[in-house]
């Protein structure tokens, strides 16, 4: 299965321009920018879209369709998604660097041609990254969970944990409210076996999260 990669330009010409290059890599996600299209719309359209990393050009400004540039929408995706990866993909990389919060995440459009196989390890690479943060504290509440509705109780420092993984992954995305927060309840982690059903719908939930790509 191809990742999905959400790709935004304000010129559709260079979108099809890389969409031709990469699709033999990825599933990779246009998104609707007509003259006047206003950020908040931009960042619903790539929301929506599901995708497991977002590319964006850095100069959009210069034709007079849209009023930011590419800083400003990975800069308010992350404000949404925080840790979700996203790249600035430009030929101004010396007009980018400046401005671009974390200078690691750009990369210049000419690796399309003179590197391609590099691009795509990175964005490989970038996209596993992510998905290991979740897995890794996925598995570790799911470890937790089951250890009390065995009855075995949890230790101070197991519910610490338990607590901290949970508002981690509650925390990569701020317009969710999909997370049961009764689950965080202090009294109830005294005796997770009585919650049994909440912590096989908090699981499912994080699973189907992952398997999506929504987390």
């Amino acid at each position: 299965m191809k990742y999905r990669i959400g790709y935004v330009d304000e010129d559709p010409q260079q979108v099809s321009k890389y969409e031709r290059s990469l699709r033999s890599y990825f599933d990779v996600v246009s998104y609707n920018i007509e003259k006047g299209t206003e950020l908040a719309d931009l960042l619903q359209q790539v929301y929506d879209s599901e995708i497991d990393l977002l590319m964006v050009d850095y100069l959009m400004v210069d034709k007079g369709v849209v009023t930011f540039n590419g800083d400003e929408v990975a800069r308010q995706f992350e404000e949404i998604k925080p840790r979700f990866p996203v790249i600035i993909f430009t030929n101004e990389e010396a007009q980018a660097f400046p401005q671009v919060d974390n200078p690691n995440i750009i990369y210049d459009k000419s690796l399309v041609t003179t590197d391609i196989k590099r691009l795509v390890e990175v964005l490989n690479k970038n996209i596993l990254a992510y998905k290991n943060y979740i897995g890794k504290r996925q598995d570790a509440i799911e470890e937790l969970l089951l250890k009390g509705e065995k009855g075995e109780g949890l230790t101070p420092e197991e519910k610490h944990i338990l607590l901290q993984n949970q508002m981690e992954l509650i925390n990569l995305d701020k317009t969710s409210n999909e997370v049961p927060f009764q689950l965080l309840d202090d009294k109830k982690l005294d005796d997770l076996s009585k919650t049994t059903k909440e912590a096989e719908k908090f699981l499912e939930s994080l699973i189907k999260k992952r398997n999506d790509g929504t987390l």
